[in-house]
């Protein structure tokens, strides 16, 4: 455990070092903004050091107390072969903290990227076997997740499966894990959400303001933690909604290398043609609040963070993975807000812009959500300050990040000797007990 934790410490030192390539590997492949790839970058160098750092804390064997002439030993070990599939959005940080979290827990890992990014996923596994691991170790699968990923998913000999995507990809991966005839295999899901930021009457405007857009529109939408739906108080709306429209104005979409860029482009022509006709029929039947301006010349690669009003939560009904809000106006009692928030069945982030301190924990306790953010934008998770992961329709758990996210790649096994059958229980014997 030792040795594998050191090899992987020493990819997130190499990784460090070379920030600079992979933030321009980022830029080419993925279409992330500068910012968005140095702390792309920086998030999987934290994995990395992190990850072996747990590993030398939590997986050593623990010793448990029993009667004398009798030891007792838990220990944790891999459970073989670990299937890590990866997805685009964050090709680096996600795809690395997946497989040096199986690798550290003495898993071997078949690790299936994104289609979008393979050179991402390519690059991280050179630097890895640089640091030291075995090639045998870990196996680089680059292929379409219904043929490639489905494969690798109904295999004999996984023995587990760490999966970042889609709520509707997972719940395919949860029925063919479950079709199994052989052994009960565990899946760890990070999907997505509707999340929903909750602004009451209280909450600095200022502050909502550059919450919101950091939260809803930075890296073009496309986070799992986006805000997707922003949940006004009736008395401050007026005011919120102007201000917004003000703030949408300023955003620069460009190309993603150029630094003044606030908003690169989405991932793939599919993204596009999808979002495009969300929009479309928000434009029918909802009411249009702002479109950041952009060149006609980003037409076809890029969509202009974009904001409508609706008229209920309820109206949104799926997941629009894209720099696209959605915004509800609400009176009377909060909890009844959050009780709806949470009858979408998506639990993955929540915002809440409030100066009472009471109500903000009351709306996080009651809140079915995996990570609740206070007076503050909801992205950008740092590994072990905010452990990261949902419930619900988004994901199983146990948080990406934190101190509980280990032990799910391995098997425990508690070993029980009988030292009086030796002849004695020698360390009583000793005095040393």
């Amino acid at each position: 455990m030792a040795e594998r934790a050191a090899i992987v410490k020493r990819a997130g030192d190499l990784l460090d070092q070379r920030l600079p390539q992979f933030s321009a590997l980022l830029v080419r492949e993925a279409g992330k903004t500068l910012g968005d790839c140095v702390a792309e970058v920086r998030e999987a160098v934290d994995f990395c050091r992190y990850y072996a750092q747990q590993a030398i804390e939590r997986l050593n064997p623990i010793t448990l107390p029993g009667p004398t002439g009798e030891s007792n030993e838990l220990r944790l070990h891999g459970r073989g072969v670990f299937v890590c599939i990866s997805p685009w959005n964050f090709p680096l940080a996600i795809f690395a903290g997946q497989v040096v979290a199986a690798l550290v827990a003495g898993n071997a890992v078949a690790a299936k990227p994104a289609e979008q990014t393979p050179g991402v996923a390519q690059a991280f596994v050179e630097l890895l076997h640089e640091a030291g691991l075995p090639r045998e170790a870990l196996a680089l699968l680059h292929g379409p997740g219904e043929t490639i990923g489905a494969a690798l998913v109904a295999h004999p000999l996984t023995a587990g499966v760490c999966f970042t995507g889609s709520t509707q990809v997972a719940k395919i991966i949860q029925r063919a894990l479950a079709a199994s005839d052989g052994a009960i295999v565990p899946l760890i899901a990070e999907t997505g959400g509707l999340n929903a930021m909750i602004v009451d009457s209280t909450a600095l405007p200022e502050q909502v303001i550059d919450a919101v857009v950091q939260s809803a529109f930075r890296s073009a939408g496309q986070r799992c933690s986006a805000l997707r739906l922003l949940c006004v108080h009736e008395r401050v709306a007026d005011g919120v909604i102007e201000m917004l429209r003000g703030a949408m104005q300023l955003l620069v979409v460009g190309e993603a290398a150029d630094l003044r860029t606030d908003v690169g482009p989405v991932i793939d022509a599919e993204a596009h043609a999808g979002l495009a006709r969300h929009i479309e029929r928000l434009t029918r039947e909802a009411a249009p609040i702002a479109r950041s301006p952009m060149d006609d010349r980003f037409l076809a690669t890029h969509i202009a963070p974009i904001a409508f009003e609706l008229d209920a939560v309820e109206d949104l009904r799926t997941e629009v993975f894209g720099p696209v809000l959605h915004v509800v106006r609400w009176g009377g009692d909060v909890d009844a807000l959050v009780s709806r928030i949470n009858a979408l069945r998506y639990g993955l982030t929540l915002g809440i812009q409030t100066r009472i301190d009471s109500r903000a924990e009351r709306i996080a306790r009651q809140a079915k959500v995996g990570n609740v953010y206070v007076n503050r934008n909801m992205i950008g998770a740092v590994v072990a300050v905010q452990p990261f992961g949902g419930e619900g329709l988004s994901g199983t758990g146990p948080k990406a990040g934190g101190p509980h996210y280990l032990y799910r790649f391995c098997a425990e096994q508690a070993v029980t000797v009988n030292t009086a059958a030796a002849g004695g229980n020698a360390a009583l014997l000793a005095g040393t007990l």
